[in-house]
């Protein structure tokens, strides 16, 4: 019975990740839009029947934390169509289920398959990244057509267009290799880092890059977590300090700083427009829109995208409530992962404080290309006092001389 009933977690681990990968890298978008109430369905699916069986085995926390997200997103839904005069869109939830994520990946590490479920995530995030690289350089040189690649791409302005990236799977597997190349160099560990490595510049994301990059510096220098963590928390409380200052000081614009760079113009004027419905209503903000388009008639000809300005457009679609939750949300991704192998543990620590540092000017961690780290980072996190209680239980099973062997080793 236990061996069908890991197969059944097997089977979706496998489904989630796949889902996920195909989501929130866009993929799916090349394949047919068909694909995207499958696989938003597939994945409510598998988070409910996890609820059912957290709540089983006795963790009822975990599916009371599922409501309590749900019942944020859906109450900001409302706000948003109460502004409006709008029935409620309940499907627009979909898009925002990513976070929930954390469900099955606890309930999978219930079962006892935590390292199975790391393995697969690094397997699913090296091919990726391999894939990534690999189209990407297709792209840069005309090789394949602009047609298949129309949902894919995303324009930079004087960068040109690019390949979207998968930020928060490719910065996990980027740190799994690095951490694996510091402690042993091999030709695959190697090879693979290098792959993931290409992947990330070709991105062209200037303040991911930035973020890896600085962390990668002080990782190799000296890996205490503490201090990355210290590091991570500063660049988040200094951010968003200078994101919030032009709340409390309605004559300054921070984003004004980088009008010279058209993204930063771009951002400037986006910021004005959310701090003034902020204004209006502080503790709702503006409410969730189920697209950009259906926000237009409210905010004007611009099309306003919440994620550019960090902290303040969290406030402005979550409310206040929802900044503080994100807020603590980023605290909880850059604490360690003591519970976990040094070959696990670093690379989702790394993950946790790039998600972090990088949420001072944008919420990476609970967007799509985020959300599922954040997901894998606190189920793994809910459940390590469980796997330390199974271990300890294990280890009293073993007779007494062999108990004394395993320690001597």
């Amino acid at each position: 019975m236990e061996e069908l009933e890991f197969a059944l977690h097997r089977v979706l681990i496998h489904v989630i990740l796949i889902c996920d990968v195909l989501f929130a890298s866009r993929i799916y978008q090349a394949i047919g839009l068909f694909l995207q109430p499958l696989i938003l369905g597939s994945c409510a699916a598998i988070i409910i029947f996890y609820c059912v069986y957290t709540a089983i085995r006795g963790h009822i926390l975990i599916p009371l934390m599922a409501v309590g997200y749900v019942a944020l997103v859906m109450t900001q839904l409302t706000v948003f169509a109460d502004k409006l005069w709008l029935p409620v869109n309940t499907n627009a939830f979909f898009q925002y289920i990513w976070v929930m994520s954390f469900v099955p990946f606890a309930g999978v590490c219930l079962a006892g398959g935590r390292t199975y479920l790391l393995k697969c995530v690094v397997g699913y995030g090296t091919g990726y990244c391999c894939f990534y690289a690999l189209v990407s350089m297709m792209q840069m040189v005309g090789v394949l057509p602009g047609k298949i690649l129309a949902g894919l791409v995303s324009d930079l302005d004087f960068r040109g267009a690019r390949i979207f990236l998968y930020s928060g799977l490719a910065a996990l597997t980027y740190f799994y290799w690095l951490v694996q190349i510091r402690t042993r160099v091999t030709w695959v560990s190697l090879s693979f880092f290098l792959i993931c490595t290409l992947a990330s510049l070709l991105s062209l994301s200037r303040v991911y890059l930035l973020v890896i990059f600085c962390l990668t510096i002080v990782f190799m220098l000296s890996p205490r977590p503490a201090f990355l963590r210290i590091l991570a928390i500063s660049v988040l409380g200094l951010g968003t300090t200078f994101v919030l200052s032009g709340m409390l000081v309605p004559a300054f614009n921070p984003f004004d700083l980088f009008a010279s760079d058209a993204s930063g113009a771009y951002r400037a004027l986006e910021y004005e427009v959310m701090r003034d419905r902020i204004f209006a209503d502080p503790l709702w903000g503006f409410g969730m829109s189920p697209t950009s388009d259906a926000s237009k008639p409210f905010l004007g000809p611009y099309l306003i995208f919440p994620g550019d300005v960090g902290s303040v457009g969290v406030w402005f679609e979550f409310g206040l409530i929802g900044l503080v939750l994100y807020l603590v949300i980023l605290w909880r991704c850059s604490t360690p992962q003591r519970s976990l192998p040094m070959k696990y543990g670093w690379p989702l620590f790394l993950t946790g404080t790039m998600l972090t540092a990088y949420g001072a000017m944008a919420p990476l961690a609970i967007a799509p290309g985020g959300a599922t780290m954040t997901g894998l980072i606190f189920g793994v996190g809910l459940t390590a006092n469980v796997q330390q209680r199974n271990q300890k239980r294990r280890s009293q099973l073993l007779p007494g001389s062999l108990r004394r062997t395993i320690s001597a080793q």
